[in-house]
Formats: C-alpha cells, sequence, structure tokens
C-alpha cells in the first residue's frame, strides 16, 4: 500500500532506535526520507509515467528536458474567443526559457494550444492563461517535464496512426543520423538523448506540428507535510526508502557499521524489485516467430 510521510518516519524511527526525535529531528528524518525516494527512483528506475500531449515543433532538432514546458491541454474551450487570443505561461524562473504558444479558435472556441517554444527551467508546473477580448470560460494545463532524468521511448501521432521512433546511442546517432542538412525536414523516425545536458535530438527535424507520447523516468518530489501520501514510489519499490533513511542518519552520526547493515538491506532489494517488476508477461506466447526466437535463445 502507499505510505505517508509519518508512516515512512515511523518505520525509520523504529530502525535507528530514536522514537522519540532524541537523536534525529522530524525535520532531519524528513529531508533523509526524501533523499533515499529520490535515490530510490534513481536506482530502481520506479518514477515511471507517459507523458501525452508533447509536441514537436516544426523544424526543430534539440529539445530540452531540463524543466521542460512542451505542452498544453485545452481543459475547456469557453466561448466568444476572437482570432487575435493570447496564451502566456508564467515566467520561467531565472536563468530558464519561459515556454510560447498559440491558440487555435474555432467559432469562438479555443480547441488547441499549439507550442511556438518550449519552456526550460521550470521547478513547478506554471499556469496557463488565456486572453481575448469577449472571451470566457477558457482553460488549460501544461505538460512539463520536471525532475525528468531520462527517457524509455517516444510515440509519434502522424494522420491516423501512433508509431514509435528508434532509438540510438547519441555517438552512433551523431556518426550516422545527423548528416543531413539542418534545413531538411520529414517526419521523425529516430531519437537520441545526451543525458548529462538532458538534451534529446530528432532525426529527421519535423516538418510540421506533431503531438507525441513520451516515456519518461523522473525523480520524485518531496513530501513535507505528515499526511502527504506517497503517490510517486509506490509498492513494492517504496518498501526499500526506510533502509535508505535509516543508513543516511546512522551516517550522519558516524554509526558506520550500522549504517552499512542498512545500505546493504536496501541495496539487497534494487536487483530483487527490479527484475520481479519485470519481465513477467509476454508479448503474445502462441506467435510461431516468437517461439522460434525464443528456441534459438534470442
Amino acid at each position: 500500500m502507499t505510505a505517508s510521510l509519518q508512516t515512512y518516519i515511523d518505520e525509520v524511527q523504529s530502525l535507528v532506535h530514536d522514537t522519540t526525535f532524541s537523536a534525529w529531528s522530524q525535520s532531519q528524518l524528513t529531508r533523509y526520507i526524501n533523499t533515499a525516494r529520490e535515490d530510490t527512483a534513481l536506482d530502481m528506475h520506479c518514477y515511471r509515467h507517459n507523458t501525452v500531449g508533447v509536441q514537436l515543433i516544426q523544424g526543430q532538432e534539440i529539445y530540452s528536458i531540463d524543466g521542460a514546458v512542451c505542452g498544453a491541454n485545452v481543459t475547456a474551450g469557453g466561448i466568444g474567443y476572437p482570432s487575435n487570443t493570447t496564451v502566456t505561461f508564467t515566467a520561467a524562473p531565472a536563468g530558464g526559457v519561459t515556454a510560447t504558444a498559440i491558440p487555435v479558435v474555432t467559432n469562438g472556441v479555443v480547441t488547441q494550444i499549439q507550442m511556438t517554444r518550449w519552456g526550460q527551467g521550470y521547478t513547478t508546473v506554471p499556469t496557463v492563461t488565456i486572453t481575448g477580448a469577449g472571451g470566457v470560460g477558457a482553460a488549460a494545463s501544461a505538460v512539463t517535464f520536471i525532475n525528468t532524468f531520462q527517457i524509455i521511448g517516444i510515440s509519434n501521432t502522424w494522420n491516423n496512426q501512433r508509431y514509435s521512433l528508434s532509438f540510438r546511442g547519441f555517438t552512433l546517432f551523431q556518426a550516422y543520423f545527423r548528416f543531413q542538412p539542418v534545413a531538411y525536414t520529414s517526419r521523425p523516425g529516430v531519437w537520441t538523448i545526451h543525458p548529462q545536458d538532458l538534451n534529446v535530438y530528432l532525426q529527421s527535424p519535423p516538418d510540421q506540428l506533431y503531438f507525441s507520447e513520451w516515456d519518461v523516468l523522473s525523480t520524485p518530489t518531496p513530501l513535507v507535510n505528515l499526511t502527504d501520501i506517497d503517490t510517486q514510489i509506490r509498492p513494492p519499490w517504496n518498501k526499500a526508502i526506510q533502509f535508505r533513511a535509516a543508513a543516511l542518519a546512522l551516517m550522519k552520526k558516524q554509526n558506520f557499521g550500522q549504517a552499512d547493515y542498512y545500505d546493504k538491506k536496501y541495496e539487497q532489494r534494487v536487483p530483487r524489485y527490479i527484475i520481479g517488476t519485470a519481465g513477467i508477461r509476454l508479448p503474445n506466447p502462441y506467435n510461431h516467430s516468437f517461439q522460434r526466437k525464443i528456441s534459438r535463445g534470442v
């Protein structure tokens, strides 16, 4: 079952034998627990979600996922909006890039929002404001990559089809797929990521605006209040958090023997949970070509 911050604190206090906050304060344990949640997400790739409504901008090859605002979904079309209606996003923090977009208005109703520039450097989901003289009721929500550290896959929508882009490592992608002139655009077919700078590259650059879905890995947002429920690190992965948090607390007190003991308890769970939650489904056990691959050890 999902756990609250209070549950995590109780578990860690039990492990370190400090139920009265005599050795560690509540704020300290909260910090260790949030660090442990982040470590769990990074080690086990367990905060994974499919982000829908990501927009690929015409002619753009490189997309930063570092605090990106990558789309906006219309939640209410409103009425009475003129053709010169505008869309604005909350400004990005210092050093970031503010997202920009234009609305599509049909018979006074906002039907779509088209990104003209991804935002970058956002730490919270921005507010989307739709403004047009005489228009009322339109609303939209931003699509974001916040705390995202890896992309698993990208699927693109083209006409009435959804297809998956092929992945290549950055070095291979650089050598074999970026030979075309920058001005050349087409339907994207291949992608890569440079994980150190959090940039995703597409080839070919889009020849129009496309809507896509991205399978992403992120780190969780911190728990703050004792009643906050951890909806991001879920069972069974959240069963490892108490051990990592206990190890961090004990290391702070330089109790390295016990810290190492609980770290080993945590590390034992990393491969076990990864193996236990993957590889249990067959694509189609009755497909003959799949059976031949298995029999050949492919």
